[in-house]
C-alpha cells in the first residue's frame, strides 16, 4: 500500500506543474515521481542521500531535494547497454 500523498502533491499532481529546481521533501518527490510507491520511496531517497548519491539541501533541519537532483542521481546510476 502506498503511503499517504503529501498535501502539495495533492494540490499539484501533474509533474509538469513543478519546476525542476523546486525543493521537495523526500515524501513529496517519491509521491510525485512514483505514485504507486515503487520502485523508489522516501526511504530509498534517504538511503541514496546517506550514500552520497543524491544532492540535497538542509533547511530548518529538513532534508530537501529537487527533481533535477533526482534526475542526476538516476542518470549517474544508469548502466549503458553493451554494443
Amino acid at each position: 500500500m502506498a503511503p499517504p500523498i503529501p498535501r502539495r502533491v495533492v494540490e499539484r499532481p501533474n509533474l509538469k506543474d513543478w519546476s525542476r529546481t523546486e525543493v521537495l521533501s523526500y515524501a513529496e518527490a517519491a509521491a510525485l515521481l512514483w505514485p504507486s510507491g515503487s520502485p523508489l520511496t522516501a526511504s530509498s531517497l534517504r538511503t541514496a542521500q546517506a550514500a552520497g548519491l543524491l544532492e540535497t539541501v538542509m533547511i530548518a533541519r529538513k532534508r530537501l531535494t529537487t527533481l533535477a537532483a533526482i534526475d542526476a542521481m538516476l542518470e549517474a546510476a544508469r548502466h549503458k547497454a553493451r554494443t
